[in-house]
């Protein structure tokens, strides 16, 4: 999360909104809600990969590693950013004394969170036949002509991959290991000052909010069942996406306004 071009009083009041008690407690419970979705979705991808891992033994299997998975990656940032609030926020003589070194937790950051993606894929996998099954059970597929839901569900799975670490790397640097009390225009300022931080927080933003959009279209789809309508909603929701990610990067390549 970063400033635009907005004076730097705006920034500073938008931020400690944010360390507020209700958000930081919301925080909390947002990385559980990342962590499992970006866990489940890997999940999804996987079978995918491996159509006929589709039964119900397997499904029944895969989401008890699922939630267990997440409850091993949300406990420690949990009780990170618990501490936090608690310095912070609710205990009056407790005076942070840490000094934070950014440069080593983002370069933890960076290291850890793609290790963590190839053990959580190992995990996941773990118990199912990676062998073909044999022709008789193999799961029949037929090809379709491509279209532009072919297409969207493809964007769905594939910047599924991509999102993870990107996702995971911005929640355990900005929420986790610094936390939100140490970031100011000055931290976003070192962050932006190099170009490919930038280039990082405009890719998060940009397939995040595609992959939110196309995500709550799908949802949107259960009920608006009129073709015109969805259509519409469907371009609705492609320009939207482009004005907003454009806004965006607008002031990530702007830099830091003093």
């Amino acid at each position: 999360m970063g400033p635009c071009s907005a004076p730097p009083d705006l920034y500073t009041h938008a931020i400690d909104i944010y360390r507020s008690t209700p958000f930081m407690l919301g925080e909390i419970l947002l990385v559980a809600a990342v962590l499992f979705h970006g866990v489940n979705g890997l999940k999804i991808i996987l079978y995918d990969a491996f159509p006929y891992w589709w039964n119900k033994d397997y499904e029944r299997q895969a989401f008890w590693k699922v939630v267990g998975l997440t409850a091993v990656l949300w406990l420690p940032a949990a009780f990170f950013m618990g501490r936090a609030l608690y310095v912070n926020n609710l205990c009056a003589a407790c005076a942070p004394a840490e000094t934070i070194d950014v440069a080593a937790r983002t370069n933890f950051s960076v290291v850890s969170i793609p290790i963590i993606f190839f053990v959580i894929l190992g995990v996941l996998a773990l118990g199912a036949r990676l062998r073909q099954p044999p022709p008789s059970s193999r799961v029949r597929a037929v090809a379709a002509p491509k279209n532009l839901e072919t297409y969207i569900w493809q964007f769905m799975r594939w910047s599924g991959v991509l999102l993870i670490p990107l996702v995971w790397i911005h929640v355990a640097i900005q929420d986790v290991l610094i936390g939100v009390h140490a970031i100011d225009l000055d931290y976003v300022a070192l962050r932006w000052a190099t170009w490919g931080w930038r280039a990082y927080d405009l890719a998060l933003l940009a397939f995040s909010f595609l992959h939110g959009m196309f995500g709550l279209r799908t949802v949107l789809g259960d009920y608006v069942t009129n073709p015109v309508w969805n259509r519409r909603l469907r371009w609705a929701i492609i320009v939207g996406w482009v004005v907003i990610t454009s806004i965006g990067a607008v002031a990530i390549f702007g830099g830091v306004a003093r």
